[in-house]
C-alpha cells in the first residue's frame, strides 16, 4: 500500500496527533518513510516508565479525580470510525456515566501537544462509550501530579483540522515546513533527515 492509499484508507494514530503538533515533519516521517525512524533512549525510558506508572495506578484511590469510586481500565484500545483515528488509552476512569481518560507523560511539564493528545482520547472515548467527554488528565510521572484539561470546541477543531493536514501531508508525499521554534530540532531523532533546521 502507497503512502496515497494509507491516507485514505488507513487509522492515523493519537501518537501522529501528538507528533504533530510538536513538529508536523514528525508524521510525514512516519507514514511516509516508516523505515528511517531511530529507536531512542528516550523512547525505551518513557515505556519503563508507563508500565511502573500502571502498577502504581492500580494501588491508588480515585480521590485526585475527586471520586469516591469507579472503574479503572488500562491501556485501552480504542478507535472512532468518523475521524478515521484509534490509539491505546493509558487508563482509563469510569464512575457513575463519568468518563476520565488519563495519558501518563515521563515529563515534567504539562505541553500543547500533550494536551492535545489526551483531547483526542477523550473523542475516542466519546465516540466507543456514546458518552460525553469534558475533562481528561495528563499524569506527570515525575512529579506524580494530575494535570487537568479541558475538552473544549477549540481543542476538537484544532483535532479535526490537524488530522485533514497529515492526511494532506501523507497523499501528497510532501515534507512539511520546519516548526516555527526550532529549539525543538536540537535533540530531535529526525533532524539529520531535514537538512534545513
Amino acid at each position: 500500500m502507497t503512502p496515497s492509499e494509507r491516507a485514505d484508507n488507513d487509522y492515523l494514530t493519537v501518537n501522529d496527533l501528538k507528533n504533530h503538533i510538536h513538529c508536523p515533519r514528525f508524521p510525514y516521517y512516519e507514514n511516509c518513510l516508516p523505515d528511517v525512524r531511530p529507536r531512542t533512549y528516550k523512547m525505551d525510558a518513557g515505556e519503563e516508565a508507563h508500565v511502573r506508572e500502571r502498577e502504581r495506578a492500580r494501588r491508588r484511590t480515585l480521590s485526585a479525580y475527586g471520586l469516591p469510586a469507579g472503574e479503572r481500565l488500562f491501556n485501552v484500545r480504542i478507535q472512532c470510525p468518523l475521524l478515521g483515528l484509534s490509539g491505546e488509552l493509558d487508563e482509563l476512569v469510569i464512575s457513575e456515566g463519568v468518563y476520565l481518560p488519563v495519558d501518563y507523560k515521563l515529563s515534567h511539564r504539562a505541553n500543547d501537544s500533550f494536551a492535545v493528545q489526551v483531547a483526542a482520547y477523550a473523542l475516542l472515548v466519546e465516540s466507543h462509550f456514546q458518552t460525553r467527554v469534558e475533562t481528561a488528565y495528563i499524569y506527570l510521572i515525575p512529579l506524580r501530579t494530575m494535570y487537568p484539561v479541558a475538552v473544549t470546541a477549540a481543542l476538537r477543531g484544532l483535532i479535526v483540522s490537524s488530522l485533514e493536514s497529515i492526511r494532506a501531508t501523507i497523499r501528497s508525499e510532501r515534507m512539511p515546513p520546519p516548526p516555527p521554534k526550532r529549539a525543538i530540532c536540537r535533540d530531535c531523532e529526525f533532524r539529520r533527515f531535514c537538512n534545513d533546521v
